[in-house]
């Protein structure tokens, strides 16, 4: 995990949300691009308050993706929803 932790301290230095997108579409393929797409989605969807089906149905994904979405939203510590 200590290469996560330095792709964090570069994103961290990244000057604009240009960057950033640049510095992913070179990091990840487009297949991880697409899913890390749908991950915040998923995320989103929750927050919204979209039930899991209907999620899975919208974005054609499985409902333990979702669940484990479902997880992030309902723990009060959770980074992301601080940015949903």
């Amino acid at each position: 995990m200590e290469s996560i932790l330095e792709i964090s301290q570069a994103i961290k230095q990244l000057k604009s949300n240009k960057e950033i997108y640049s510095f992913l579409q070179e990091i990840l393929t487009q297949a991880e691009l697409i899913d890390l797409s749908k991950r915040w989605r998923i995320l989103k969807m929750l927050n919204e308050g979209h039930t899991q089906r209907d999620i899975a149905k919208s974005l054609n994904v499985s409902l333990c993706k979702i669940t484990r979405g479902s997880q992030i939203i309902n723990d009060k510590n959770a980074v992301c929803t601080k940015y949903l």
